[in-house]
């Protein structure tokens, strides 16, 4: 897509701030994540910044899930994972949401309550399996603790890890040997340092390393542990330039792999460990073979988050300049094509009358569909659920006449303009975001 003026921008932005496009939490559209369902490809989650975006089918049709049905609103990007059953984890500031498997129900952990989740991975050869990393602030430190589930949700029972108090959780990420667990995080003090933290013990006790050039400014993300090594660890720093570093030892030392032109807000390893791609806004996307580091740039997307999957790479792009929000290659990241735009929605996620999703979302979808512009393909003239058009779960029926979006193939009419025009409002006003792992 060829880029617009300054003044293009200018104006749009002004247009989109007078008539009130950006999402009640303050932020414009986007997606920042993505999720696959370790034991169905065809189950895609998008995580973006008015809640989740939720396929079946491999990106065909595309549901909403909002926020306040998750337990949470605001300014919050949470991690997010898929276990087995298909339940979604939903890290929160005060605990941890878990979805029912159809997503039409959440529940909080007791086991979390009340404590800020960091991150949280789920085992891909056994999705019942997941840990979660939680550090909440406590006076002047942290009480950073890690929690398992071997039920794929239902339960959680604290690890009793021993962790420094003044230690920063962000990042954890789980390897084949089910025993060792990493970490990641910053260790206050009046010289703050990246760290990464190696357990033998399935979390109970902890190697302590220090990250080359990580500090608070420069924290340490874990990107991923090797499928099939669990000594392979690869570590990308946060800020401009972002440095992504591999350790071949159990994270004892460090070699540094690349560094960006901006910050690395992407890394992804292929699933059997044999490349990866990293990237990130002004850097595009850079693939390498592993172990033989031979970097080469493979795309200009505006990359903010990747995913090496099954099916392929996604990745998370800014709209107005890349033509989708969300992409899919098959070509190993040379190539993208369409996996989501922002108006490639067709309601909120189809569920029975009087669950609590329905209940919350259906409500919030017309500002939503307002907000994004969407022409949806369901129901009556387009109407999607809560506009008077099919219930949820109902036969969508024959399609509207004209342009609608409402899935992989659609959203190029009027739907399109809408995703642009917000898009492009965002280039000038980006909100400060947090930026999670991507694995």
């Amino acid at each position: 897509m060829r880029r617009l003026g300054a003044l293009a921008i200018a104006l749009v932005t002004a247009l989109a701030l007078a008539s009130g496009t950006a999402q009640a939490n303050g932020r414009f559209p986007s997606a920042g994540h993505v999720e696959v369902d370790p034991a169905d490809p065809a189950h895609v989650v998008l995580r973006a910044t008015y809640g989740l975006v939720v396929s079946t089918d491999a990106g065909e049709r595309w549901s909403w899930v909002c926020e306040e049905a998750m337990s949470f609103a605001g300014i919050w990007d949470p991690p997010i994972g898929i276990a087995a059953g298909g339940a979604l984890l939903v890290g929160l500031p005060d605990g941890l949401s878990v979805s029912t498997p159809d997503g039409c129900g959440f529940s909080r952990a007791g086991a979390l309550e009340g404590r800020l989740v960091a991150d949280l991975a789920v085992d891909k050869k056994n999705p019942a399996r997941a840990v979660v990393l939680t550090s909440s602030p406590v006076g002047a430190g942290f009480d950073t603790r890690l929690f398992w589930t071997e039920d794929g949700g239902l339960s959680f029972t604290d690890a009793e890890a021993v962790f420094p108090d003044n230690l920063r959780g962000l990042t954890v990420d789980l390897t084949p040997d089910p025993a060792i667990v990493y970490v990641s995080g910053v260790l206050g003090g009046p010289l703050p340092r990246g760290v990464v933290l190696r357990s033998a013990d399935g979390g109970k006790t902890h190697a302590i390393t220090a990250v080359p050039g990580g500090d608070e400014a420069h924290a340490p993300y874990i990107g991923a542990a090797d499928p099939s090594n669990p000594d392979k660890l690869y570590v990308r720093l946060d800020g401009a330039p972002g440095r992504l570093l591999h350790s071949a030892d159990g994270a004892t030392t460090w070699e540094e792999l690349f560094v960006g032109e901006g910050a690395l807000l992407g890394f992804s390893l292929s699933p059997d460990g044999s490349a990866l791609v990293v990237g990130g806004e002004k850097d595009g996307i850079w693939r390498s073979p592993a172990p033989e580091w031979a970097f080469e740039q493979v795309s200009r997307l505006h990359t903010r988050c990747l995913r090496w999957a099954d099916a392929g790479v996604y990745a998370c792009t800014e709209e107005a300049l890349d033509g989708f929000s969300v992409g899919l290659s098959v070509t190993a990241g040379s190539t993208f094509g369409v996996a989501s735009r922002l108006a490639d929605l067709c309601g909120p996620l189809p569920c029975p009358a009087g669950s609590a999703t329905r209940t919350q979302c259906e409500p919030r979808w017309p500002l939503l569909r307002t907000t994004l512009n969407i022409v949806s393909c369901d129901g009556a003239g387009g109407a999607g659920p809560g506009d008077g058009g099919a219930p949820p779960g109902g036969d969508p029926g024959t399609e509207p006449s004209g342009d609608c979006a409402c899935g992989l193939a659609r959203g190029v009419g009027g739907g399109e303009v809408g995703a642009l025009f917000v898009a492009l409002a965002a280039i000038g006003f980006k909100a400060a975001r947090r930026r999670g792992r991507q694995s």
